[in-house]
């Protein structure tokens, strides 16, 4: 091995060998798919050894290359969790704090807090990884993750930051309109808004029978909680989301609650951590995070 800064090029070479190309990788990371070839390259030339089989079919993990991908992930954790214990040894909030979460709630609870942020910490800086998918702050390398329902990761750190629970609800005009649904089994004379994700209006999915589902009109489905959340403000229909997403609608009127949850279902919202020890950048999110959000949450 003639180059020992070939750790930098270990996070872009997990990226291409799970998502089996440059373009893939290349638009999860939000780079050109010739920069992480040169990666690679360097990362070869480096090791030493071929990584990946290249062809117009696509990439193929070379012996070698599935050796490093088993031991890199470990590697890069290790880095990582000796990288955030030295930084929590400082005061000052300092480099990239890197986190994901669900893109409503970013949005909503993240985006605003950065202008204090960052005028507090000038030396600090933000990859925040808006994000459906299922993330894990060991091998991505951030600083937190933020997950809503009970957690299954016992190698993460968890820290319980508010409570998810679903509202179902309309806006004034609509109630005006269409009325009140006077139970589940009304909701079939109701314009319903559902969230599309995998060919199924899940929101509703989760609290009505698939007989009724079927005769309910979805007059909107759409996979975003914001877009559904304005498309009730709108009128367009009945929404069942998620109370951090319609509560402060409902608390100043411009959405009406209407059914409760049958349910009564309560879900953690956790940040999520790879280790034990807060960083000071890290603990200045979170301590404007739970400000912002508010004890008890702002939403209830």
């Amino acid at each position: 091995m003639n180059d020992a800064r070939y750790v930098e090029h270990l996070p872009i070479f997990l990226d291409v060998a799970r998502l089996g190309s440059f373009s893939a990788a290349a638009r999860k990371l939000g780079m050109v798919p010739s920069s992480l070839v040169r990666h690679i390259d360097a990362l070869e030339a480096a090791l030493g050894a071929r990584l990946f089989i290249r062809s117009t079919r696509g990439l193929m993990l070379t012996d070698a290359g599935e050796l490093l991908l088993t031991r890199a992930a470990s590697l890069l954790a290790n880095i990582t969790g000796i990288h955030a214990e030295l930084s929590a040894l400082g005061d000052t909030p300092q480099g990239t704090l890197r986190i994901s979460c669900l893109p409503t709630f970013g949005k909503t609870y993240i985006l605003p807090l950065l202008p204090t942020l960052t005028e507090r910490c000038p030396r600090l800086f933000v990859d925040l990884d808006l994000t459906e998918r299922h993330t894990d702050p060991t091998q991505e390398l951030l600083d937190a993750a933020i997950r809503i329902g009970e957690q299954k990761d016992s190698g993460l750190y968890a820290s319980r930051i508010a409570t998810q629970r679903w509202a179902m609800c309309a806006s004034p005009g609509y109630v005006a309109r269409y009325g009140r649904p006077a139970s589940l089994e009304a909701l079939p004379h109701h314009r319903l808004i559902a969230r599309y994700h995998k060919q199924q209006p899940a929101c509703w999915a989760q609290i009505l029978s698939v007989p009724l589902m079927s005769r309910c009109s979805m007059v909107l489905r759409c996979d975003d909680f914001t877009a559904q959340r304005q498309a009730a403000l709108l009128g367009v229909g009945i929404a069942f989301l998620p109370n951090w997403v319609v509560g402060p609608d409902i608390q100043n009127g411009r959405l009406l609650r209407l059914l409760e949850d049958p349910r009564d279902e309560q879900q953690g919202i956790y940040l999520l951590r790879p280790v034990a020890k807060v960083s000071a950048r890290l603990a200045a999110f979170i301590t404007l995070l739970q400000q912002g959000i508010g004890q008890p949450p702002s939403w209830e």
